[in-house]
């Protein structure tokens, strides 16, 4: 590794897949939330229509997935097909990364959007005592959407390493896919550093999602499923996870039909930084998974 690429992939750990690991890296935000208690199965709030948006959910619930029925939280707001389902980044809730955000106020008057945290951040229940991988993070939210009886097709946004989930997805359940944002994410890496390796594995201090982070690198770099023609746009930060190679984000592009890159001129946090920028390329998935 150079030293150019050392500087890169140190950057991306404080800011994707071990912004969890506090107490091993230093200079890192993104700390997971406290679990707060949530109440099993679907509540509503008050259905002013003066009200914002965030106390007038669609679906506020928690449901229990796996084998050990961990309670996964989930919510919505708006109604319509393709539900818009977001990803937030690892170590990160979904609920603490897009409910409140201005670019889920703009979507939700077009379509139904919802955001859930994965076992171990956030709302949801303590992560398996074991290593996950992709295809346990996705078959628990596979399993949380039809607990939720939130019918497919589903357009799916991923942001930073939470990208690597929605691609995922979309690559082991094509059927339930209309499209695909990412949101600066950038490509798998095949190899690692014996010090990444420490700090990514699946029992690290901090990491409360236990995922293999270096199994799921692998995975993205060199045995990515392939995902079926559909629409998918990259969301590009012109200073964020591939700042020295903004074309290297494309690579999730291959077999998209159509696909786009849009690079925005942000930093990392593209929501917060360009939350009209980043609406209106989901926003236009959008239509094109509505056909």
């Amino acid at each position: 590794m150079n030293a150019g690429r050392a500087t890169s992939r140190r950057r991306r750990i404080c800011t994707t897949a071990v912004g969890v690991l506090a107490g091993v890296l230093t200079g890192c935000s993104g700390a997971p939330q406290p679990v707060a208690t949530s109440a099993v199965g679907p509540t509503s709030r008050s259905s002013s229509t003066a009200a914002p948006i965030w106390d007038r959910p669609t679906l506020d619930g928690s449901f229990p997935v796996g084998s050990q029925k961990v309670e996964l939280a989930i919510r919505c707001w708006g109604s319509g097909s393709p539900a818009i389902v977001m990803e937030g980044g690892s170590g990160e809730g979904g609920l603490h990364r897009w409910e409140g955000n201005q670019v889920t106020e703009a979507l939700a008057g077009k379509t139904m959007v919802c955001a859930y945290d994965r076992a171990g951040v956030g709302e949801s229940g303590p992560a398996p005592e074991h290593a996950r991988r992709l295809d346990d993070v996705v078959g628990d939210l596979r399993a949380l959407l039809a607990a939720a009886r939130i019918p497919g097709p589903y357009l799916m946004v991923g942001g930073s390493g939470g990208g690597f989930y929605a691609f995922h997805f979309a690559g082991r359940h094509p059927e339930d896919v209309a499209g695909l944002v990412l949101i600066d994410t950038p490509p798998g890496q095949a190899r690692m550093s014996s010090r990444d390796i420490r700090e990514l594995a699946w029992d690290a201090p901090g990491n409360t999602e236990h995922v293999d982070y270096v199994a799921v690198e692998h995975q993205m770099a060199v045995k990515r499923l392939p995902i079926p023609a559909i629409p998918v746009t990259v969301v590009t930060a012109s200073q964020g996870q591939s700042a020295d190679d903004p074309a290297s984000q494309k690579v999730w592009l291959k077999g998209a039909e159509p696909g786009k890159q849009v690079i925005l001129e942000t930093g990392h946090d593209v929501s917060a930084e360009d939350p009209s920028g980043l609406g209106n390329a989901i926003g236009q998935v959008l239509v094109l998974a509505r056909g």
